[in-house]
């Protein structure tokens, strides 16, 4: 449903935007389309930060942060405000990851994965390069800021269930998992991506490799 709806939304907003355009090419509006964009191109920024807390409720800090914009930028074109929105742009990118790591759901709680026996492993303005050969592996916790990091899980077993529970702000992360295992990426990603290279060969009942946290301006490749 949520698919649909963004959808329907986003077909609403061109189809406005076109009436926009026949309206002034037909002097039915006092100005031009040009000034017509000029003074109210923020309302697709608000509209746009709705749909991804519409799209994705989880994302609803990074959705305030669009809408913010937007209705400053708006502000500013009427000229209602006169401070540059751009200045208050990166402090409320920097504010809204901050909340983020704080308010991020507790993985290993999710997953009753205690805290011993998960490895905790940081990479901050730095790499890291880690291979674990464990007959019972449960998971990771790792931090990479504007670092890198190596996870080499190609020797592990996995009996049931594993948790990688990730915070990638301005970095990247590297997952070498086995082949016989179900990979679930369930990160939520801000101006960055995850990208699964992985070939599994996993059947029905394989163990499950799961992948949660944050991605914020930055990258995880997962790959064999």
């Amino acid at each position: 449903m949520k698919p649909s709806f963004t959808r329907i939304a986003t077909g609403i907003i061109i189809a406005a935007l076109g009436l926009g355009m026949l309206a002034a090419n037909l002097g039915v509006l006092d100005m031009s389309l040009q000034e017509l964009w000029f003074k109210w191109w923020p309302l697709v920024v608000i509209v746009g930060g709705v749909l991804i807390f519409i799209n994705d409720i989880k994302s609803y800090l990074w959705a305030l942060v669009v809408v913010t914009m937007g209705v400053l930028w708006q502000l500013q074109n009427l000229d209602i405000l006169t401070v540059n929105p751009w200045q208050l742009f990166w402090p409320l990118v920097i504010v809204a990851v901050g909340l983020s790591i704080v308010l991020r759901p507790n993985s290993r709680a999710k997953y009753e994965v205690s805290k011993k026996d998960q490895d905790d492993v940081t990479a901050v303005l730095g790499g890291s390069d880690k291979k674990y050969t464990s007959d019972n592996y449960l998971g990771t916790t790792t931090t990479v800021i504007m670092g890198g990091n190596k996870l080499d899980l190609r020797k592990v077993t996995i009996k049931k269930q594993a948790v990688i529970s990730a915070t990638v702000i301005m970095g990247g992360l590297e997952i070498i998992v086995p082949r016989n295992v179900t990979v679930r990426n369930e990160t939520n990603a801000v101006l960055g991506g995850v990208e699964d290279k992985s070939d599994q060969e996993a059947g029905k009942g394989a163990p499950v490799l799961v992948i949660s946290g944050d991605v914020i301006m930055g990258g995880i490749e997962i790959k064999n």
